[in-house]
């Protein structure tokens, strides 16, 4: 009786790709089942050692190379060329030279990420990859270009996606228990004597599919001569930075947080909430964000994340349709902010302004804006016809366009134009 055939398991990974050092986290494919939490990869099997250096080497003379800590070391007794810094040296585009030859700067990077593909495949398979997720600090069109450069020369067999670390901590956090998740989250990042930054992500209950936003700010670092001083420097900044909210956890990632110096700030963070230490978060997210992309599962129909790049309110005017009173879009949020775009005519009414309405998916009231036509000859019996467009030139601020049709042969358009730049997030007028 012939048995039946167990389909070779899949992989998704999530590589979290940065101009220091980058880390990889797999997880299997779990089709329609449950996902199991991503598994890092470390460079040692006793020790989390998750961090590759970003930096390849070549011996000199010789078309041999050496990749990540392999690289340090070959370069260390001045035998190898040591090429660090591979993600900005690929993104400025121009040719690298390494003894006498130049090299593209994307094929560099190709052959790293290909040695540390490599060594992945000391763990899994790697003609078993269903998806890889790439994730850095920015995810714009300029690397997106690069990486897809990248992945064409290393003719990988699976799917390819990309996301900045905003959506990468978005998806390990929809992952998470409601209770740890909701109705808020804190990531503090900090890289010993860098810069701290805090984030904060908020999931707006109110709203169906619940909306999910995030809030930065950046510090100059954490300062003090002992560990007692930069103990209490963070536990001050912690203390304003969840005043007001109610957060269920706070994520500390980064070298910055290693050792025993968090004594106040701990017993802070801990104080009604959550707290977790470690350094894998984004590798782990981009692990969930290509499952995702591959398998669409029923979650992400249930939450809709605006990141830094979309709009967040709905824009659009209330007025009369066929005699009722009604809503009219303009543009609605989530769009990408460079992308937001719309048109509207409308007639006024023995009038020579009209207000629209902005209302955040972020929570809060909604805001009334009224625009004066100053100019514009009030005509009686609704024989004003006005277009309207609407653009944004920064992710903060819209600029509305107002512009006199006439009203046919009666009434000849007067040529008027008016324009107003609006605040995304307050309503109110921006400032020149």
């Amino acid at each position: 009786m012939p048995t039946e055939r167990i389909p070779e398991q899949k992989y998704i990974v999530g590589f979290d790709l940065r101009d220091d050092f980058c880390q990889l986290s797999v997880m299997q494919d779990p089709g329609k089942r449950p996902p199991k939490e991503p598994v890092t990869f470390s460079l040692r099997d006793d020790a989390e050692q998750f961090d590759i250096p970003t930096a390849i080497a070549k011996v000199i003379g010789q078309n041999r190379w050496a990749c990540g800590q392999d690289a340090a070391r070959a370069a260390a007794d001045g035998s190898s060329v040591y090429i660090p810094k591979l993600l900005s040296l690929a993104l400025e585009g121009s040719l690298v030279r390494i003894e006498n030859a130049k090299y593209e700067p994307t094929a560099l990077l190709a052959l790293y990420i290909s040695r540390c593909l490599a060594l992945l495949g000391t763990k899994i398979r790697l003609e078993n990859l269903a998806a890889v997720m790439f994730t850095s600090r920015v995810m714009d069109q300029k690397t997106i270009a690069v990486l897809e450069n990248v992945t064409k020369r290393l003719n990988l067999n699976c799917q390819v996606y990309y996301e900045s670390y905003a959506s990468s901590w978005y998806n390990f956090m929809l992952m998470q228990a409601d209770a740890v998740r909701e109705p808020a989250s804190v990531l503090c990042e900090y890289e010993a004597g860098g810069q701290l930054r805090v984030e904060k992500l908020f999931f707006n209950q109110h709203t169906k599919p619940i909306v999910a936003y995030r809030e930065e700010k950046i510090y100059p670092g954490i300062f003090g001569d002992t560990d007692k001083e930069r103990d209490e420097a963070f536990a001050a900044i912690m203390k304003e930075e969840l005043r007001g909210n109610r957060f269920s956890s706070v994520y500390l990632i980064g070298n910055g947080f290693a050792g025993n110096w968090m004594k106040a700030s701990v017993r802070l963070l801990c104080r009604g909430r959550r707290a977790f230490l470690g350094n894998n978060l984004y590798s782990k997210g981009a692990g969930y964000g290509g499952f995702f992309k591959l398998r669409e599962p029923e979650i992400t129909t249930r939450y809709f994340f605006l990141d830094g790049s979309k709009l967040k309110a709905n824009i659009g005017i209330r007025g009369l349709v066929r005699g009722r009173e009604a809503y009219c879009s303009i543009v609605d949020a989530g769009v990408n902010w460079y992308e937001a775009e719309g048109t509207l005519d409308l007639v006024l009414e023995d009038c020579a302004e009209f207000r629209f309405l902005l209302t955040p998916l972020t929570g809060g009231s909604p805001s009334e804006v009224q625009m004066n036509l100053d100019g514009l000859p009030v005509r009686e019996g609704r024989a004003a016809r006005i277009r309207l467009a609407l653009r944004m030139d920064t992710p903060e601020e819209i600029t509305v366009t107002a512009k006199d049709l006439g009203f046919g042969e009666i009434f000849p358009s007067t040529g008027l134009s008016w324009e107003k730049k609006i605040e995304v997030g307050t309503g109110k007028e921006a400032k020149a």
